[in-house]
């Protein structure tokens, strides 16, 4: 039996996949038998012979960590438009099966050391409706989270929010990876406050890649720490 993690954002585009594929890279170069598994994905993009869709965050994920795995191994819903998750849903007369999610989650628990499960946006993002959101399903998958931030101005409000809301919903978070670090001053300050005002551990600084070639983002992946990332799952 695998274990998991759940990677949360404080926002969208703060680097959750960014983030997902650095822990299933670095523990793939190890010899650990790891997936990511994004349960639902909006933004679909249209295959070359225009017949499905594919999940864009799935496909970096793919490419960058070199898995052969079927898109429908590593995602369970792709929607097309490019909005919250239940409104895509809504927009394009999906029915969203929370049980199909965790039985899909649970299949890959059997086949996998680790799944690094990526969410949608950040914690209160709706699934299913106005009725279950991002928080229900990472209680009901059972699961820690890492969170993801940004180094930047805001950020201290923005993951310190996310941080207190995971405390009241029982769900405990692990660290934070703080994304997009450029080294500057406020950045140095801002993750200072941030670890004192949160108590969270931050399990890693990923620099800011001004031009990022496939080569540039794998040397960044392999500074990530392994021993971290492996107590990320105790």
């Amino acid at each position: 039996m695998g274990k998991g993690i759940f990677i949360i954002g404080t926002d969208t585009d703060v680097g959750k996949t960014f983030v997902t594929a650095g822990l299933i890279y670095k523990l793939k170069e190890n010899g650990y038998n790891t997936i990511a598994f994004k349960p639902i994905q909006s933004g679909g993009i249209l295959s070359a012979d225009k017949k499905t869709l594919i999940p864009p965050d799935i496909k970096y994920i793919k490419e960058i960590c070199d898995i052969e795995d079927e898109y429908s191994n590593m995602n369970t819903y792709c929607l097309k438009e490019e909005v919250s998750p239940h409104l895509a849903a809504r927009i394009e007369d999906r029915n969203i099966s929370k049980e199909k999610i965790i039985n899909h989650y649970k299949s890959l628990l059997d086949n996998y050391d680790y799944v690094i499960v990526e969410g949608a946006g950040g914690i209160v993002v709706p699934l299913i409706n106005n009725d279950y959101f991002i928080y229900d399903l990472i209680k009901d998958l059972n699961l820690d989270v890492l969170i993801v931030a940004k180094a930047g101005v805001g950020t201290i409000n923005h993951t310190t929010l996310t941080a207190e809301f995971l405390k009241q919903k029982n769900i405990k978070s692990k660290g934070i990876v703080i994304n997009q670090y450029n080294d500057k001053f406020y950045e140095k300050d801002n993750i200072k406050v941030i670890s004192k005002l949160t108590k969270l551990d931050i399990v890693h600084k990923i620099k800011n890649i001004e031009n990022p070639t496939v080569e540039n983002i794998k040397s960044e992946y392999r500074d990530l720490d392994l021993e971290k990332i492996l107590n990320l799952f105790n």
